[in-house]
């Protein structure tokens, strides 16, 4: 028999005998040989459970067996973390709290502020922070860390890391009498402290660094801070624009400050229509964002010794059809690169940016939209030209996005390619139609939406077309008055909703992490905060173990048989 027929004769064989037969290759394997090569193999593996389980591990740096150089808690956390997140991937899934605290908050606190990163929630306020670990068995605060001011100078911001242990406070002039335009003028300062005392850090170089600015006019000069700055590893980030008292600002500026050796570095400054309108959002170390929801969102690398940023790639939106400058919230996976002095806070499974979403929170007059944006575009794969790349609305938009009805009382949160959304429970965003804001006396669920194309083939090799509760969905067609096109989209997303019910009085934050997410109720007296965690129902734990033995059984009594025949 030639190995053509031998060939075409494993190919005919159904799909899950070939998956449970590519189970036994590597990972290495599976990626480089098999789906890389075989259509039918890559079909088959996007529709595994197993297969797609075992390839995430795989991306996680493990293999199947355990190396003596690989570390088996490690592992097992990240195996037993993608096992608790699959549990998300049904129609609809049960929690359990892990955790509930009420962090007292004298005088009330304020609903701007409140943050989390793996695991640790802070709150800042004028002249302190409250930081609160969310972990069960824990109920250490650390509260009234004093932010006093310097004289004569306004706290612009707070910037946390848990996993370095760093925090960071950023100090300015309201104003700055320019009298040199030859000479440089301290902009702002930074204090850099350890998050867990108010104490220096030990691994930076100095304690306070002054930022400087060269201005282009003579006179009185403001600094607008666009956006929080943002840490990603030993960078810090911080984008600004400066204008002249009674001016328009015209150029936007970035000074990366690299806190480990207490250095700060301007790289230039470059025209951006409206700069303080505009949102700055850090990608990577490397890597950024600027977006202007009335024309673009231009991608951007920075150099080194102080160059201006390279602008690599503009995606453009639809035209704009007014003149406003909406406001817009940005959500991503949080940065976790950098040396983890906390290796206890550090996530168990770190998404990749391929197979991340940004989640623009657009809030448009009249329509209120969120706008779903595949990461994969801002990867080192779209950046194959060292030439600026324009790509039009058309040739990015419906590949690459999905846009939904909105309203800002429903909290939102990413983490890698699921968003959660606080919804009534049948209630999801229809084409015409605004969103319904949450009512202050009635009750929301939280779905979570997943966009990876991954979980989607998953769905659809489990799920039931006939159901009532189909896991998959497409997003609404969208026409806006504000844009001169339509949103349309062709890309799936799988639908899930948790069985429990949450207040909406006082409901303030909703944070996803990993597998779990976070809800926090901002009450005069404080803030109460609650953890909670998906978990299998017993019987249908114990039907699918059953379920999963059975049919491992018998394609192993199956391949046997096949193998003895031939």
């Amino acid at each position: 028999m030639s190995s053509k027929t031998m060939t075409m004769g494993f190919l005919s064989l159904p799909a899950e005998l070939i998956c449970h037969i590519l189970l036994f290759l590597t990972p290495r394997d599976l990626c480089r040989r098999a789906i890389a090569t075989c259509k039918t193999f890559r079909d088959a593996a996007q529709n595994s459970v197993q297969i797609q389980h075992k390839l995430e591990l795989f991306a996680q740096g493990f293999t199947e067996t355990i190396t003596p150089g690989q570390d088996s808690i490690d592992f097992f956390k990240k195996d037993s973390c993608l096992k608790k997140s699959a549990l998300m991937s049904r129609s609809d899934f049960h929690v359990n709290t892990v955790f509930q605290e009420a962090v007292p908050a004298v005088p009330a606190a304020t609903k701007e502020t409140q943050s989390l990163k793996c695991g640790l929630w802070w709150m800042s306020r004028d002249n302190d922070l409250i930081i609160q670990e969310c972990k069960p068995n824990t109920t250490q605060t650390w509260s009234n860390h004093i932010l006093s001011p310097m004289p004569q100078h306004k706290l612009v911001t707070v910037i946390v890391d848990p996993l370095q242990d760093l925090l960071v406070t950023i100090f300015s002039f309201n104003s700055i009498d320019v009298l040199d335009v030859l000479q440089a003028h301290h902009v702002f300062w930074l204090e850099i402290r350890m998050l867990s005392s108010q104490a220096p850090h030990p691994d930076s170089a100095c304690t306070s660094l002054d930022c400087s600015h060269l201005f282009n006019e003579r006179g009185i000069n403001v600094v607008m801070f666009m956006k929080e700055p943002a840490i990603c590893g030993d960078r810090i980030v911080v984008p600004y624009c400066t204008f002249a008292h009674g001016g328009w600002a015209e150029l936007m500026f970035i000074q990366v400050v690299d806190w480990r050796r207490g250095q700060a570095y301007p790289v230039g400054g470059y025209e951006a229509r409206n700069p303080h309108q505009n949102i700055l959002h850090l990608i990577d170390r490397q890597t950024f964002v600027v977006i202007d929801l009335q024309a673009s969102i231009s991608l951007h690398t920075l150099q080194e010794s102080g160059e201006p940023p390279q602008c690599r790639i503009v995606y453009w939106f639809p035209i704009s059809d007014s003149l406003r400058h909406p406001p817009c919230v940005v959500h991503t996976t949080p940065l976790v690169q950098g040396t983890a002095v906390r290796p206890d806070l550090m996530p168990s499974y770190v998404p990749f940016l391929e197979s991340q979403i940004m989640v623009l929170e657009m809030l448009l007059p009249v329509l209120p939209v969120v706008l779903v944006i595949d990461m994969a575009i801002f990867s080192e794969n779209a950046l194959r030209s060292e030439d600026l790349v324009t790509i039009d609305w058309l040739d990015w938009g419906p590949q690459h996005t999905c846009c939904f009805p909105h309203d800002p009382s429903h909290r939102i949160s990413v983490f890698g390619s699921r968003m959660a959304y606080a919804l009534p429970r049948y209630r999801t965003p229809t084409p015409g139609h605004r969103l319904e804001a949450l009512s202050t006396d009635g009750r929301f669920y939280v779905h979570i939406w997943d966009f990876n194309q991954r979980v989607v083939a998953r769905s659809k090799s489990i799920s039931d077309c006939n159901s009532l509760d189909h896991l998959i969905r497409k997003p609404p067609f969208l026409a806006h008055t504000f844009y001169k096109s339509d949103f349309s989209s062709n890309r799936s997303y799988t639908t899930t909703v948790c069985h429990t019910s949450f207040p909406t009085r006082d409901f303030e934050g909703l944070f996803l992490e990993q597998d779990r997410f976070t809800l926090t109720w901002v009450r005069p007296d404080g803030v109460d905060i609650q953890v909670v965690s998906p978990h299998a129902v017993p019987e249908t734990k114990a039907l699918s173990c059953w379920l999963r033995d059975y049919i491992m059984n018998f394609w192993a009594s199956m391949t046997v048989g096949i193998i003895s025949h031939s």
